[in-house]
């Protein structure tokens, strides 16, 4: 393959990985937050979690890298439960990963 096709594809796997996130990200915030059974809708569960509907939009439709770092840390640690500096540490490090990779590609 071309050098240029190899990127291609690269960035294209990035974009899947962002869409799975967003997904699972999604559902398991559908599982989590229910009322009577049925999953809370999205402005539901922002209204009563004090969340901006718009953000956790960006995050649940894979553009999550349009955000900066806390917003998805406030949207994960309200999802998950968890706000310790090892998981906050894990997702950093893999938001910053995926930021770069569009830098790297850019140099090779």
């Amino acid at each position: 393959m071309a050098k240029g096709n190899d990127k291609k594809v690269v960035r294209q796997a990035r974009h899947v990985v962002l869409d799975t996130l967003g997904n699972l990200f999604e559902s398991h915030r559908e599982r989590k937050f229910t009322q009577g059974g049925r999953p809370l809708s999205r402005a539901q569960f922002c209204t009563g979690n004090n969340l901006n509907e718009s953000t956790v939009s960006h995050i649940e439709t894979g553009r999550v890298l349009g955000l900066t770092f806390p917003q998805l840390r406030r949207y994960l640690a309200t999802t998950h439960g968890r706000n310790d500096a090892k998981f906050s540490d894990s997702a950093k490090k893999v938001y910053d990963g995926l930021k770069e990779l569009d830098n790297l590609l850019k140099m090779l």
